[in-house]
C-alpha cells in the first residue's frame, strides 16, 4: 500500500475532514476495509468531531453568558430614559436587573453543563485509547509483563481522566496518541521497545 499525502495531514493537521480524506484515500489505494486501521481513524474522527461540536458550544454559551451581564447594563440604562419619578425608577431597575441577574445565571449553568459534556467526551476518548494502545502494546511487544504495561498506560492516560487538567491538553494528547496508533497501524511501526520506566 503506498502512502497517500493526506496521511501527512492526517498526521499534522488532523480534523475530521482530513480523517475523512485519509480513509477514502485508503480504501481507493486498496486497504481492506476490514484493516483495524480504520476502525482507529473512526474513533479519531469521532473524537475529533465531537470535541469541535462541543467546544463550539461552549464558547458560544460563553459569550452568550457574557452579552447576557452586559445586557444588565442595558436594561438599567433604558430604566433610566423611561422613568422621571425616583420612586417608580428604582422599583423598575430593581426588578429589570433581578431579572436580568436570573437570564445571566441560567445561562452560566448551561454553560458549566457544556463543560460536563467535554469532560465526559475526554473520559471516554481515554477508555477508547487505552484499550487500543493494550492492543497495540501486546501484539507489538509481548514481552512486556502486564503490570509493566498498565503502569505505562495508566501514566500515559492520566491526564485525559484528570479532572483539573487543562481541555486544550487533554484534546492534543488525545490526538497525538490517535496519531500514533494511526501511524503504527498504517506503516506497520510495531510498539517495540516500549518500556515502562
Amino acid at each position: 500500500m503506498t502512502r497517500p499525502p493526506s496521511l501527512e495531514i492526517a498526521l499534522t493537521s488532523p480534523t475530521p475532514a482530513a480523517l475523512w480524506t485519509l480513509r477514502a484515500d485508503l480504501l481507493e489505494g486498496g486497504a481492506s476495509p476490514d484493516d483495524r486501521a480504520f476502525v482507529i481513524i473512526g474513533e479519531f474522527h469521532a473524537f475529533l468531531d465531537r470535541f469541535a461540536t462541543s467546544t463550539s458550544s461552549r464558547d458560544l454559551n460563553h459569550l452568550a453568558s457574557k452579552l447576557d451581564i452586559g445586557a444588565i447594563g442595558g436594561v438599567v440604562l433604558e430604566q433610566l430614559f423611561e422613568s422621571p419619578n425616583a420612586k417608580d425608577l428604582a422599583m423598575r431597575v430593581l426588578t429589570g436587573g433581578i431579572s436580568e441577574g436570573l437570564m445571566v445565571l441560567a445561562s452560566r449553568q448551561y454553560v458549566r453543563a457544556q463543560e460536563g459534556g467535554l469532560a465526559a467526551l475526554f473520559r471516554n476518548v481515554a477508555w477508547t485509547l487505552y484499550h487500543r494502545l493494550w492492543q497495540w502494546t501486546a501484539e507489538a511487544n509481548p514481552d512486556l509483563e502486564a503490570s509493566e504495561r498498565r503502569q505505562l498506560l495508566d501514566r500515559v492516560t492520566a491526564p485525559l481522566r484528570d479532572a483539573e487538567a487543562p481541555s486544550a491538553i487533554k484534546a492534543v494528547l488525545a490526538g497525538r496518541l490517535f496519531q500514533v496508533l494511526l501511524l503504527g497501524h498504517l506503516t506497520g511501526v510495531p510498539a517495540a521497545g516500549v518500556r515502562s520506566t
